[in-house]
Formats: structure tokens, C-alpha cells, sequence
């Protein structure tokens, strides 16, 4: 049994602590707009934290000593950040930028000849029904235009609330540099801090499971940012090979979306099947079939080798998790769900072994978890 669930007051002060933590997520649920951009920031600060590590560990000595060396490293991936920010502005966004004003145009194209398509006369309509129809059709579009009226005015307000949000969140997006900045500079004494907090006795079992989650959430997130690469790439040659206009907006559309599993490179293929089929209907069949055939590889190749076992889900139990994901948060459920599910099933599996009657100790139980991933 673990100590401190059977000691009385390491139980009473782990609900203290189990009631702050609910407090604090109180609190950002309710300032959830504002902090978006900070939690966004906390998602780069993850992402490229070993990035910043390894320039620090490789820094002159004398900078180390001094203390210099955390801080010139951050200032070095900000400049390396930032120059090649500049350059995909200078490459990549304007051939981007004029691919989405030809497909606007497309759409545009289309749009008059579908409204033909659809338009009537409502006059004339009317006079071809029943009298108690027509009545009843009087009111239905009197009821509507009411709706119409009340949905106008709340918007109108809804809008302005919305205002008050995006200034928040505008500005957070302005001083999220400098925050992060300090984030990446200090990690070892925000670690610190925060495991002052927790007690002596849980706190080799914290450190434990948040290595859990940071060794599944780092393979993860790396992976499927390589996948997404990987997928974009291979569907925009593919796209340039069978002559399908705005190959890169396509390609680029394809990678994003890959990040959904299942459900993201079928939603990916839709506007470039659309797109060729518009052109002519063989260079349709051929993106079918060439996104058929990148799938195959990123099934087959690309996801075993590049995302490992992170997740170690079967296919069908993804499925069923990317579902709900989708019925309780949306899109967020859709993308998080996975990793979600996965840290959930480590971290009990973990806690399962400390509290059997034997009780293994953190370190047996990462290494059993270790065993049981290899």
C-alpha cells in the first residue's frame, strides 16, 4: 500500500491540496478565453523544450558558470525561430495566399449557377397550394422573420461579449514572447516550486507519473507533427505529378488534417477530389487513387515507425475513442482523445501496481510499465 493513502493526515492534507487544484482549474475554466494564448505558449514551451536543453547543455562552460547560458539559448531558438518565420513568409505564404484566391474564385464561379439551380418563385408556389397550406406556410415564414429578428439581436450582444474576449485575448497573444521567455529560462526552478508543494512522501509517485505522461505526450505529439509533414509532402508531389490545380493549399489541407486519426486523411482527400473532378473526372480517380495509396503507406510505414507505440491502442478501440472524443468535446475531443485515453490507462496502470498488497515501488513500477511497452 502506498504511504501516503494509508497515513490519516497525509490523507487529509492530500484533499487539501486534491481542493486547491480543483479551485485553480475552477478558475481557468472560467478565464478559459484570456488564457488561450498561454496555453498555446505552454504547448510550444513543451514541444521544443529539448531543443532549448540541448543549447544549454552545449553552451561555453564559462557562460554555464555564470549562469548565462539558459538564457542565451532561449535568445538562440528565438532567432532561429523567428528567421524561419521570415523565410516560409517569404516562400511558402505567398504561392499559399494566391492558391486560396483561385480556389475563392472556383467556389465563386459556382455559386451562381447553384443558386439558378435552386431559386423559385414563392408567389407563384403559393398559388399552386391548398389555402389552409398556404396559411399555414404565411405564418411559418412570419415566425421566422421574428426568430430572425431575435437571433440578429442576440448576436448583437453575444458580438460584444465576444469583443471583450478578444481583447483579452489579443493581448495575451502580445506578451506571450516574454512569457514565454521566462518559462523556457526558468524550468528547473518552476520544477522545483512545484514539487515543494507536493509532500515528501507522494512526491516520488508525482515525479513518476508525470514522467509517464511526458514520455507518451512527447512521442505523440512529435510524431504526429512528423506525420503531418511527412503526409503534406507526399500528397502535394502527388497533387503537382497528376496536374491537379493548387497542389500546395491541397497538400498543405492534407497534412493538417492528418493529425485526426481515421477520420483526417479522408476529410483531407474531400476538397482535392472535388477540385479534380471539377477539372476532369480521370484526375479524380488518379487522386483517389494516390490518396488511397499514401494511406496505405502511413498505415502500413509511416505510423508504426514515426509514432513507435505511444498510444498501444488497437485500430478499432481508436475508432471508438475518436467517436466520443468527437460526442464530448468536438474537435478538441477529436485530436485529444487518444493521448488522453492513453495517459489515463498508464497512470492507472501505474497506480494498480502501487496499491497492490505487495506494493511495488515507483521505480519497479515504471520499469514494469517499460516492459510491458516493449
Amino acid at each position: 500500500m502506498i504511504p501516503w493513502i494509508s497515513d490519516t493526515k497525509l490523507r487529509y492534507r492530500a484533499v487539501l491540496i486534491a481542493a486547491l487544484v480543483i479551485l485553480v482549474l475552477v478558475l481557468l475554466f472560467s478565464a478559459w478565453t484570456a488564457l488561450v494564448p498561454f496555453f498555446m505558449g505552454l504547448f510550444v514551451a513543451y514541444l521544443f523544450m529539448p531543443i532549448i536543453d540541448f543549447f544549454d547543455r552545449h553552451m561555453p562552460i564559462f557562460l554555464r558558470v555564470r549562469g548565462w547560458s539558459r538564457s542565451l539559448a532561449v535568445l538562440l531558438f528565438y532567432l532561429i525561430v523567428i528567421g524561419m518565420f521570415v523565410g516560409f513568409l517569404l516562400l511558402f505564404i505567398p504561392i499559399v495566399v494566391e492558391q486560396a484566391r483561385q480556389l475563392i474564385e472556383m467556389i465563386g464561379m459556382y455559386i451562381p449557377a447553384l443558386e439558378e439551380i435552386t431559386a423559385i418563385d414563392l408567389d407563384v408556389f403559393l398559388e399552386r397550394i391548398p389555402q389552409g397550406i398556404r396559411e399555414a406556410i404565411e405564418d411559418a415564414i412570419r415566425e421566422a422573420g421574428q426568430t430572425i429578428a431575435t437571433t440578429i439581436q442576440r448576436t448583437i450582444t453575444v458580438t460584444l461579449q465576444t469583443l471583450s474576449q478578444t481583447v483579452s485575448f489579443v493581448l495575451g497573444m502580445v506578451i506571450i514572447p516574454f512569457w514565454l521567455f521566462y518559462v523556457l529560462r526558468d524550468k528547473v526552478k518552476a520544477r522545483r516550486t512545484f514539487y515543494d508543494v507536493i509532500p515528501d512522501i507522494a512526491r516520488d509517485d508525482v515525479r513518476a507519473i508525470f514522467r509517464i505522461i511526458d514520455e507518451l505526450l512527447s512521442a505523440y505529439i512529435r510524431g504526429q507533427l512528423l506525420m503531418m509533414l511527412i503526409v503534406g509532402t507526399m500528397a502535394t508531389v502527388a497533387l503537382v505529378i497528376i496536374g491537379v490545380d493548387l497542389a500546395l493549399v491541397l497538400g498543405t489541407f492534407a497534412g493538417i488534417f492528418e493529425v485526426i486519426p481515421f477520420l483526417g486523411p479522408y476529410i483531407g482527400a474531400l476538397p482535392a477530389v472535388l477540385i479534380a473532378l471539377l477539372d476532369q473526372p480521370i484526375k479524380a480517380l488518379w487522386v483517389v487513387l494516390a490518396y488511397g495509396a499514401i494511406q496505405q503507406i502511413e498505415s502500413i510505414v509511416l505510423r508504426p515507425l514515426v509514432s513507435g507505440h505511444a498510444v498501444r491502442f488497437h485500430p478499432a478501440v481508436i475508432m471508438i475513442i475518436v467517436v466520443m472524443g468527437a460526442e464530448v468535446a468536438g474537435i478538441l475531443g477529436m485530436l485529444l482523445g487518444v493521448p488522453v485515453a492513453a495517459i489515463v490507462r498508464d497512470v492507472y496502470q501505474y497506480l494498480y501496481l502501487r496499491t497492490t498488497e505487495r506494493g511495488a515501488t515507483p521505480e519497479m513500477a515504471i520499469e514494469t510499465l517499460h516492459a510491458r511497452i516493449l
